[in-house]
């Protein structure tokens, strides 16, 4: 907590690094974000079915694309607490 001006500000930052140097923390962070991915890969594709676009000429790039998306953003999320595990 930072003090100022009679005022208290909490840390938040110092306390995503104290929580992310527990392993059984950033376990459980990862196996939740692998849900994540999961669930952003079958959105991704739900979202274009439902506008429409489930037919034979875009339903493969899409497919190819919400993989691609889906694991790109759950590997993001999932560096953070990892580099913060293991070399801070």
């Amino acid at each position: 907590m930072t003090y100022s001006n009679g005022k208290v500000y909490h840390d938040l930052g110092a306390l995503v690094f104290e929580r992310f140097k527990i392993g059984w923390v950033v376990l459980v962070y990862v196996v939740m974000l692998f849900g994540l991915g999961f669930h952003l890969h079958h959105g991704f594709q739900s979202a274009f079915q439902t506008l429409g676009l489930n037919n034979k000429k875009y339903t493969p790039a899409i497919k190819v694309f919400g993989v691609f998306y889906s694991v790109l953003i759950t590997a993001g999320y999932i560096a953070i607490p990892v580099i913060i595990y293991f070399f801070r």
